[in-house]
């Protein structure tokens, strides 16, 4: 069982990744999906096992890819931050994307809402932010993966 913990938008606040981390700290994987402001380096420290980034519309100075496809326990996952997808908009551009790119889950951040849905049969996974939430309780949040090879993804 492959465990990849999933979180976005940071912008600039280590100390809730500290404390996901430590909770989760069998994590095989973090998937990054943007705004991490400059903290790569950081970030590697805390987390002390392989990490997948993308870059967000406050990463000004990110080397960090736009979008990205990785491959995790038999899925192919279409990683981006979503605002050059219209995230904010709706999901169609992010899904079309994800498709053309052969993905089965796309994971996208931005909006600082959780979402976990199923669109056109493809798992589409927004972790919320873990530093300046917008849904209605206002807690941060992250979201966990588990995957075994070959099936697909129990998010």
């Amino acid at each position: 069982m492959t465990k990849i913990i999933i979180i976005s938008d940071s912008h600039g606040d280590l100390d809730n990744i500290r404390k996901i981390m430590k909770k989760e700290k069998d994590a095989d994987a973090v998937i990054h999906l943007g705004d991490l402001i400059g903290q790569d380096e950081q970030l590697k420290e805390i987390c002390k096992c392989p990490i997948y980034k993308v870059k967000g519309n406050g990463d000004f100075l990110s080397d960090n890819p736009i979008s990205d496809v990785i491959e995790i326990a038999g899925n192919r996952i279409f990683i981006t931050h979503g605002h050059h997808y219209g995230v904010n908009y709706g999901l169609d551009k992010l899904y079309y994307a994800a498709q053309e790119m052969e993905c089965n889950i796309a994971m996208y951040g931005h909006t600082h809402v959780p979402d976990n849905s199923v669109y056109g049969g493809m798992i589409i996974v927004n972790p919320g932010s873990v530093s300046l939430p917008r849904q209605m309780n206002h807690k941060p949040t992250y979201a966990v993966m588990k995957a075994e090879e070959q099936s697909r993804a129990d998010i």
